[in-house]
């Protein structure tokens, strides 16, 4: 029976197991499977149906699918020599590197490669931006994304296929390099190699599935769900009764059972009162019968209050502002320019750093490894950063083109390596000392007529 089992297991991927039987330590801790974790496809469902869930992360998906990607290649490929500024994980410091090698000519940005060509239309069928998005709103959501590789004749990526994280119900185990996906028409394996898991790692087990916002939200969403359709109950059919109404055994005397004499009451009620010519009448109603009225008191159960609180909360999971969801009760020019710079800083910027990261570890290795990958800066130039550096004479202490950088300008190439020449007045130092070392001698004045006068 031992024996039977250590074969099941090694089956299984559980043990390893060398061809010679001798005993060989190939990884430090046995991996199982993962099946998907619980409520993904719920989470997934609730982007679908729940309108505030999918404003917010739409909000964050579309900024991160919008900015282009680059890719650099060095001139000289030979050479052993790499800047590691230029895949730094600090983005104005790679983008700095990246143009300073790019001027002296030991890199250069490519304005076609098949990298960037797989990245703007991975699907033939959907449009880059689009499928970007959708593996966006996966990682958002979930916390992970499946991009199933698709292969050209000669066995090189030319696209992926996005799959549902829910679909794919197994991920790969020591031994068993394999996914078990079952997704549309397909249900089956599908080799490790040709499946980029891109996920943000659980601290709790980071080897297994990967963990999301959206599933951290569940019981947020699930209140609000329920608040929103408790309200839409209440005005629909009342929620609860507006009144309650008992009958006594004296409103059975014909055999009849309670009952079947308050259904009886119910539809002569139903007949006599329905309808607008109806309103207002009096009801005779028989004796020995009890009315009960109920009310639902909106105020103690501050439901309002609630739900703009919890859909605050998820906003600011998602490092949303509220001026960009539609929320102007305290907003103002300057907070609605800094609510876009705020989603590009805190949101956006990470989220692009993220999937270049993934891009540069697993995908560019499958088709150029010389490729250095990057995108644009997706913070907004700030207005008011603009208006301040146009109205601000600058000072010799920037070169010219620096200063046109900093207003958010391109550079001159006549003004390189040039400064602005000092303001009259300030570029002396002391400028007391200045004004009397720059002024001009007089003669002395002839004093002696004055004295005559006097």
């Amino acid at each position: 029976m031992a024996s039977l089992l250590l074969r099941v297991a090694k089956a299984l991927g559980l043990v390893p197991g060398p061809p010679d039987g001798k005993p060989q330590l190939t990884h430090a801790l046995p991996l199982i499977s993962f099946s998907p974790r619980r409520g993904s496809r719920e989470v997934l469902l609730a982007y679908e149906e729940d309108d505030w869930l999918r404003t917010v992360v739409d909000t964050v998906a579309d900024a991160v699918a919008t900015p282009r990607w680059r890719a650099f290649k060095r001139v000289r490929p030979g050479e052993k020599r790499m800047d590691p500024r230029w895949k730094s994980l600090h983005g104005p410091e790679r983008r700095k590197a990246l143009a300073e090698a790019t001027t002296r000519g030991e890199l250069v940005e490519l304005d076609t490669h098949e990298l960037l060509a797989l990245l703007e239309a991975p699907h033939p069928r959907f449009p880059g931006r689009e499928y970007r998005k959708l593996a966006q709103l996966h990682v958002d959501l979930v916390g992970e994304a499946f991009l199933v590789l698709l292969r050209g004749a000669d066995g090189r990526p030319v696209g992926w296929e996005v799959v549902p994280p829910h679909c794919v119900t197994m991920t790969p185990a020591l031994g068993r390099p394999v996914f078990f996906i079952s997704y549309q028409q397909f249900q089956g394996q599908v080799p490790e190699a040709d499946v980029l898991w891109v996920k943000t790692l659980a601290p709790a087990n980071p080897e297994g599935r990967g963990a999301g916002r959206g599933l951290a939200l569940g019981d947020k969403l699930d209140t609000i769900e329920s608040i929103d359709k408790a309200t839409k109950a209440t005005f629909e059919r009342g929620g609860i009764p507006a009144a309650i109404v008992g009958l006594g055994s004296k409103n059975n005397d014909d055999g009849s059972t309670t009952g079947e004499a308050a259904e009886d009451i119910q539809k002569k009620f139903n007949a006599e009162f329905q309808g607008a010519r109806n309103a207002g009448k009096v009801w005779f109603a028989p004796s020995d019968v009890t009315l009960a009225q109920v009310q639902v008191n909106y105020r103690e159960l501050q439901a309002k209050e609630l739900s703009s609180s919890l859909r605050a909360y998820v906003r600011q999971a998602y490092n949303v502002p509220p001026e960009l969801v539609g929320d102007l009760t305290s907003s103002n020019r300057a907070t609605s320019e800094a609510a876009k710079y705020h989603l590009a800083e805190y949101a956006v910027a990470p989220r692009l750093e993220f999937w270049r990261s993934w891009y540069q570890h697993c995908l560019v290795p499958l088709i150029d490894r010389d490729v250095i990958l990057d995108y644009e800066d997706p913070r907004p130039q700030e207005w008011e950063r603009t208006f301040r550096a146009m109205t601000t004479p600058p000072s010799e202490g920037v070169f010219w083109n620096e200063w046109r950088r900093f207003a958010g300008l391109p550079p001159v190439p006549e003004l390189e390596g040039q400064r602005p020449t000092p303001m009259p007045g300030a570029g002396g130092g002391n400028n007391v000392e200045s004004a009397v070392a720059n002024a001009t001698p007089h003669p002395p004045r002839d004093r002696s007529g004055e004295e005559d006068r006097v």
